[in-house]
């Protein structure tokens, strides 16, 4: 019984040593701060508006870029883009059928709600890396959905990645940090 006790006692005496340590800590550098995020996530979960005029209106000018550029997306694509709380990508395609509330159109846009303080550059490009995933044999970041964002890579002012974000590393840490300047 008293095995048991004092493996409970390390167990326990391991488990706060990294709390220990951590108020010790300065954060110097992104590495830190992403084993601290991963260890820790903040518990922060997205409960603004599901959508904005802002967003639906910067869909709406993106699905006009893709067509003007002669990318075939889907024509069924919700024009209203659903935010969620999300702290571990940008956006998401959907397709109809995906989640229940989802039947109307072929393909429903969402994006998180933290990186609403992304750049307006940094939100087209999540946007239209989306919308190309509406193209035919596009859903994966491979094949068609590679030759297109490279295409629009090529012939517009955005970057589409798979990973995208206009400036990476501090979209990432306002994205896990759940969009806040510091961790909650």
């Amino acid at each position: 019984m008293w095995i048991k006790a004092v493996l409970l006692i390390i167990l326990c005496i391991i488990g706060l040593l990294p709390v220990m340590f951590n108020e010790r800590l300065k954060v110097e550098d992104n590495s830190e701060l992403r084993h601290r995020i991963l260890r820790d996530p903040p518990k922060v979960r997205w409960t603004g508006p599901e959508t904005d005029a802002r967003i639906n209106r910067m869909l709406a000018e993106s699905i006009a870029l893709m067509e003007e550029l002669g990318v075939p997306i889907s024509k069924s694509i919700c024009p209203q883009v659903r935010r969620n709380g999300s702290r571990y990508y940008f956006g998401l395609c959907c397709p109809k059928g995906s989640r229940k509330k989802y039947s109307e159109y072929d393909y429903y846009i969402e994006i998180s709600g933290f990186t609403l303080e992304n750049s307006e550059k940094s939100l087209r490009n999540t946007l239209i890396h989306e919308l190309i995933h509406t193209v035919p044999g596009g859903l994966c970041h491979t094949g068609e959905w590679k030759r297109w964002a490279d295409y629009v890579s090529d012939n517009t002012e955005y970057h589409i990645q798979h990973y995208d974000g206009d400036k990476k590393g501090r979209d990432w840490e306002r994205l896990h940090t759940g969009g806040y300047g510091g961790l909650l």
